[in-house]
């Protein structure tokens, strides 16, 4: 039985921005502009606007959620994307302590980069990291993504 007569793989992708549910949560990081006003930008004024905003060099996950919010927002990324980029690791890693306690060490974090006092980190060193980690160990799903999630980043720091 041949597999691709049943079932033929997805020749492209297609992103859409759900327009029937509107939310009403404050932002952290107010953006002057609307996202409905961003979608009538063209792709690269969306990243200028983002990147002049944004440092992802020095960023805080605060400030990396806001710009994947933004840029899903207006369908730029995927919705893997988005959910790779906010991925609240802190909270995997403090759930992690709390409900593995004598398996888990102390000093365990799942950051491969260190945050500086204010919480803020490289996060093209960050993905960078990630990526090389997925690779060495074959996770070549993960090695994917995260390259992608570091061209997105990349992008924003131009």
């Amino acid at each position: 039985m041949n597999v691709n007569s049943i079932a033929s793989p997805q020749q492209s992708s297609f992103y859409s921005k759900n327009i029937s549910v509107k939310s009403e949560e404050k932002s952290v990081f107010p953006l002057s502009e609307t996202v409905e006003n961003m979608e009538q930008k063209d792709s690269s004024a969306i990243y200028k606007e983002l990147s002049s905003r944004y440092d992802v060099r020095n960023a805080t996950f605060e400030e990396i959620t806001e710009m994947s919010k933004a840029l899903y927002g207006v369908g730029k990324i995927s919705f893997k994307e988005h959910a790779v980029l906010t991925f609240d690791f802190d909270k995997a890693t403090n759930y992690l302590k709390r409900h593995a306690p004598g398996y888990i060490a102390a000093d365990f974090d799942m950051y491969e980069t260190f945050a500086n006092s204010a919480g803020q980190r490289d996060w093209i060193a960050e993905f960078e990291a990630r990526a090389s980690k997925d690779f060495k160990y074959g996770n070549l799903i993960g090695y994917q993504s995260k390259m992608k999630v570091l061209n997105i980043l990349e992008r924003l720091s131009s």
